[in-house]
């Protein structure tokens, strides 16, 4: 099978070498040619815990490459997948689907023959639907499904999500591409992972959702922390006490600065404006995303109490990152 990922970034970097890892024949296509330039020599453009290592021995083995020449890939492909970055527009928290569209048009100037076009990117709900549409303007006689497949991986486990994921999660609307994408996942039906098919707008909106619950977590323990320090509880004991609970259970129960890097502050801000667009109120998620603003800016005011008058200090951080084994710090707290 043969698999063309656009979008050589940290989803389609490891997405693309899961998916030859798993036996398919894969393409990495980006714009940038010194990325893509890096990657042919063995130099990752991030860091990932073991990424290096499998990039090269699927390369070594023939099942994955690096393009710029995405004209020259799709019509190869029985599956593309849109991989690019969906950064927080300005002014408004929506996602911004610039790249998502462009590459839309793209891949619609040169299919040849069915094709299964899957977003990967975490896009709001209507964005296959419009990805679909653009495709069938630019090529009318295109023969092509369209697919949601969001990513759950955490920067530092990537491959280990990937590869042992909790679910998969397909947004479909027919038989030809659920069946074309069984078939690229079925590896992991050696481990029992569940696969959840659906439709476009289920698939779309359970990514936001789930970043979303994680997110309010993070608030919330964040605020028993606080409540904590004023009545001279601990609040370790009382995130165990909690998490010790299987309803609740024990992870992202870990007060600190406040949640960042390139999803949780993006993605809450989306739904946020999806729930806007549609006349929903989403009042739990506005807090969260209050909450963890005033969270940073606690932190600052605890240094300030701690030391007093910061003029003239010099003050060291360990660690910039919003989390370990990463080297991102997009929204670091």
């Amino acid at each position: 099978m043969k698999v063309v990922m656009i979008g050589a970034g940290y989803v389609g970097l490891v997405s693309g070498a899961c998916f030859a890892e798993f036996g398919a024949s894969v393409t990495c296509v980006d714009v940038v040619q010194e990325k893509i330039d890096a990657l042919r020599d063995g130099v990752m453009p991030i860091y990932e815990p073991g990424l290096d290592l499998l990039v090269k021995k699927n390369v070594d083995a023939g099942r994955l490459g690096f393009s710029t020449d995405l004209a020259s890939e799709v019509p190869k492909a029985d599956i593309i997948f849109i991989a690019v970055g969906t950064p927080t527009r300005r002014g408004d928290g929506h996602a911004d689907l610039k790249y998502v569209y462009a590459a839309a048009k793209q891949i619609g100037q040169h299919l040849n023959g069915y094709t299964v076009i899957v977003n990967k990117s975490t896009v709001p709900v209507g964005t296959a639907s419009q990805v679909s549409r653009l495709i069938a303007e630019v090529n009318p006689e295109a023969d092509f499904s369209v697919a949601s497949n969001p990513e759950f991986l955490r920067e530092g486990a990537a491959i280990g999500d990937f590869m042992r994921p909790d679910r998969v999660v397909l947004g479909i609307e027919d038989t030809r591409a659920e069946e074309v994408l069984r078939e690229l996942y079925r590896p992991i039906n050696l481990i029992e992972a569940p696969i959840l098919v659906t439709n476009w707008e289920s698939a779309e909106l359970t990514k936001y959702a789930a970043n979303a619950f994680l997110a309010t977590k993070i608030s919330f323990i964040n605020e028993i922390a606080n409540l904590c320090e004023a009545v001279g509880a601990d609040v370790h004991d009382v995130a165990k006490g909690m998490g010790l609970d299987a309803r609740i259970g024990k992870k992202f129960l870990h007060p600190g600065p406040g949640y960042g890097g390139s999803c949780f502050p993006k993605d809450t801000l989306a739904l946020i404006r999806i729930a806007q667009e549609n006349d929903v109120p989403s009042r739990i998620v506005e807090s969260v995303v209050e909450v963890n603003a005033a969270q940073k800016a606690r932190m600052v005011k605890k240094i300030r109490t701690a030391l007093g008058d910061v003029s003239g200090k010099t003050i060291a951080i360990l660690g910039l990152t919003f989390k370990p084994e990463t080297d991102d710090m997009r929204d670091s707290p």
